[in-house]
């Protein structure tokens, strides 16, 4: 594990959060000095903070040591029509989900259904 990368995905994350280094200290009891510290290489929390850290943003603590990310999939089920192709859309692939098995069956009076199952590599706790 290094430093640099360690503060870097901090620094990423804490951004994201819309949180300042004294809001961020605050919700773990530490000083702002303490968090410019970590984010520029200085040194590591203590490990007993590692878990409040990730519950703050949402990640594995994995995550915050190694960057290693989480592999989710998703089935989703329905007929093959505009409005489930909107569902799974909005729902999944405008945010990030790719298709990685689809299966479509006819009904044999005009209609479809289709299946799908959907993969992403997130960095996110489930």
């Amino acid at each position: 594990m290094s430093m640099e990368k360690f503060g870097a995905r901090l620094a990423d994350l804490r951004k994201r959060a819309e949180l300042t280094q004294a809001a961020l200290a605050e919700k773990l009891g530490v000083s702002d000095r303490a968090i410019s510290k970590w984010e520029n290489a200085g040194g590591y929390p203590d490990i007993t903070l590692l878990p409040q850290i990730a519950d703050i943003f949402g990640v594995t603590t994995d995550y915050l040591l190694r960057g290693t990310p989480v592999k989710r999939q998703r089935f989703c089920m329905g007929w093959g029509d505009n409005k489930f192709k909107d569902a799974v859309n909005t729902k999944y692939l405008e945010k990030g989900w790719l298709v990685k098995e689809m299966e479509i069956a006819g009904d044999g009076e005009g209609g479809c259904s289709c299946a799908l199952v959907l993969e992403k590599e997130d960095y996110y706790a489930q």
